[in-house]
């Protein structure tokens, strides 16, 4: 049987940028606000990227439950799961980390430090500046690693067996930055200290070394998927 990437949305806008096209290469299946989702013997890998909820209200957003049980399951299953932003969210919830939201307001390319080599950041260690939109956090569950932190958000990202959460939105490419200064309430150029989106855009041009461990890291994710296809 054919296994497909399971790509879930929580937001309309979302179009999963570097992650989604360098899994466009493999069997893929979208699901948004999910009330059902595949088996696990059908699902290669999964990716949840983000949104704009809390990871824990799941009586205003039923399909936050739905996707914390997916991936709870499929980690113990062994599949891969990559969570991005809200995902990153789901994914500590699942594991049982302690999550609080409205802790802080992280915006714009903020510097984190990677602390532990991982695959599905390039094998990348040292600073790197990634896209951050996010209020809530969770904390490290119990027997995960540590693989990025800074000062204001000390769980960055975590690897707990076959998923890696990332806070940080590694997925963003030009045009995802663009379609997110028209399309959030509030819009990126709202949330953003300086409102300079046009700035933002051209740092993020810049910085060969994030787009690098981007393409490194999703590409490895891509290939511990096309194991289980």
């Amino acid at each position: 049987m054919q296994r497909s990437v399971l790509l879930v949305h929580h937001l309309d806008y979302e179009t999963g940028g570097h992650a989604a096209r360098l899994v466009s290469h493999l069997p893929t299946e979208t699901v948004a606000y999910p009330d059902r989702v595949p088996e696990l013997d059908a699902v290669a890998g999964i990716v949840v990227l983000g949104g704009e909820m809390s990871a824990v209200d799941v009586d205003a957003h039923p399909s936050l439950a739905i996707t914390t049980d997916l991936v709870r399951r499929a980690v113990e299953a062994d599949v891969p799961v990559l969570g991005l932003c809200l995902g990153h969210q789901i994914l500590g919830v699942a594991l049982g980390a302690e999550h609080r939201a409205g802790a802080v307001a992280e915006t714009g390319l903020v510097p984190v430090d990677v602390v532990a080599a991982d695959p599905w950041l390039g094998g990348h260690t040292g600073t790197l500046r990634p896209m951050q939109w996010h209020t809530d956090v969770v904390g490290l569950p119990t027997g995960a690693t540590l693989v990025a932190t800074n000062d204001a958000v000390p769980v960055q990202a975590f690897r707990y067996g076959s998923g890696l959460g990332l806070q940080f939105h590694l997925e963003v490419d030009e045009e995802v930055l663009r379609r997110w200064s028209t399309e959030p309430t509030p819009t990126l150029g709202e949330a953003l200290p300086d409102g300079d989106v046009a700035g933002l855009v051209a740092a993020y041009r810049a910085d060969a070394v994030l787009r690098d461990v981007a393409e490194r890291g999703f590409a490895a994710f891509a290939a511990s998927c096309r194991e289980r296809v």
